[in-house]
């Protein structure tokens, strides 16, 4: 089954259960996508996974920007959406494997700079590992 179809099955679920915020967040997520498809064509699992990886990197800017502003209401509601939406995304990787990922690829670069190697590492890593981890990794190894 697509990706697309669970997050479909989900909300679907959602409504017979009468789970208000999840059904929601997964409405939500189809709007981010149809709204990717009518500019871009359809997308595959892959294409699904960078939407919902974007939508995460949102939902943790803002559960950041609402905890500087004492907003604890919206820091609950915000960590239940982004909850939802982590379950779509692939296990994420470990500091370790990251870091030897990130290893070889500066290894393997004769004049590594932060740019390329950390572009080349989120390719391989493909929605598996957070950006900002890989950028921290590699400002490490480099400097």
């Amino acid at each position: 089954m697509s990706l697309k179809n669970e997050i479909t099955e989900q909300m679907k679920n959602a409504m017979r259960s009468k789970d208000a915020e999840t059904l929601g967040t997964l409405r939500l997520i189809l709007s981010e996508l149809k709204n990717f498809e009518i500019d871009n064509g359809e997308q595959d699992d892959a294409g699904v996974v960078k939407i919902i990886s974007k939508m995460v990197k949102q939902w943790k800017d803002a559960i950041n920007d609402y905890k500087n502003g004492g907003r604890e209401d919206l820091v609950a509601e915000a960590q239940l959406k982004l909850d939802v939406l982590e379950k779509f995304l692939p296990e994420q990787m470990g500091e370790d494997e990251l870091r030897k990922i990130v290893e070889e690829v500066v290894a393997s670069l004769p004049d590594a700079k932060p740019g390329p190697v950390t572009g080349m590492v989120m390719k391989k890593v493909a929605g598996k590992a957070d950006g900002g981890m890989v950028s921290k990794l590699v400002r490490e190894l480099l400097s």
